[in-house]
């Protein structure tokens, strides 16, 4: 009966969508057991994580099966291009135009590569060198989720009054970060500075230390040391670590598996944009000391399953609607 069950489930996710993220599996199996309580798992804190990597699993060999592939290209020829664009991202000025229509053809292969594969980030990067810029992340997450990636900046904004009244109303003395932060901030009051102190005061109100996702270190510093250990980071490198909302940076980078994958990203809510989109198309989980800071950025900024909140997240999300 199970087998039954995820064939039918798989056979009507690949009617919506072909590669479905972790997030979409999830909410897939949350309904399964809401709908039908019976299969709800034994022992189980949520009642269907294990029916969640079930699907995943059984998407994966329906996939297979079909041999999801553009019409009339077979995996050699989508190689072929992928090779091609290689070679094209290595000149000075790739011709964007070809890149784009390249990489539109080669989705299925690569999708393939993530979800069945799930190869280092730093072989993908040898791979597809064109998914790490900024105008592929775009594209990638659009092919991927059907949304705008910059959809993060309208849901930041809209909140960001009300966020950034919540911690200066919350006290945060103990935590010399956050009131060196907000003092930074009453100096200049930009737009700008306002959606960088609010990504980088987010984890310490959701409760979590964002020492582990950012770090800082002048020009001068050794890169390696600071992201040696990073597995998923933000590296800022600025002439004064001690301002934490510096007029200009002199590097913005995105770590992943301990490898700068993106630099010059000019500013901090950037990075996250671009880091966002990564995780996506990557198919990586969210660190789980930031998990509740990442659930705000995706839920409440992004928009993406608003409906499934944890509780923390779900607090907040009525606070700022208040």
């Amino acid at each position: 009966m199970k087998s039954q069950i995820l064939l039918k489930l798989a056979e009507t996710i690949y009617s919506f969508m072909t590669y479905p993220t972790l997030e979409h599996f999830g909410c897939v199996a949350k309904a399964l057991v809401e709908k039908h309580p019976c299969l709800t798992e034994p022992g189980s804190t949520s009642g269907w994580y294990g029916w969640k990597h079930s699907i995943k699993f059984k998407m994966g060999n329906y996939r297979q099966k079909l041999k999801d592939l553009p019409q009339g290209r077979d995996s050699r020829s989508l190689e072929e291009d992928r090779e091609k664009m290689v070679q094209e991202m290595k000149k000075t000025t790739p011709n964007l135009a070809y890149i784009d229509d390249a990489m539109n053809a080669t989705y299925a292969l690569r999708r393939q590569e993530i979800v069945e594969e799930e190869p280092p980030v730093a072989e993908m990067r040898v791979r597809w060198p064109a998914l790490f810029t900024e105008r592929q992340i775009a594209k990638e997450f659009t092919r991927l989720t059907s949304m705008d990636i910059n959809k993060f900046y309208e849901g930041l904004d809209s909140h960001l009054h009300k966020l950034l009244q919540l911690f200066r109303l919350k006290h945060f003395e103990e935590v010399q970060d956050m009131t060196s932060l907000m003092e930074s901030l009453d100096k200049d009051a930009s737009n700008q500075r306002k959606r960088a102190a609010a990504l980088q005061g987010l984890p310490w109100y959701m409760k979590e230390n964002p020492s582990t996702l950012m770090k800082r270190c002048e020009p001068t510093d050794p890169g390696e040391d600071f992201i040696k250990g990073m597995v998923i980071g933000i590296l800022l490198v600025v002439e004064d670590v001690k301002e934490p909302l510096p007029v200009s940076y002199n590097d913005v980078a995105i770590v992943i598996e301990e490898k700068i994958v993106m630099r010059h990203l000019g500013d901090v809510p950037n990075a996250f944009v671009n880091l966002m989109g990564l995780l996506y198309m990557l198919n990586l989980d969210y660190p789980k000391d930031m998990k509740y800071t990442f659930e705000v950025i995706q839920r409440l900024f992004m928009g993406i399953g608003s409906e499934m909140c944890t509780p923390r997240v779900h607090s907040l999300k009525n606070k700022l609607l208040s």
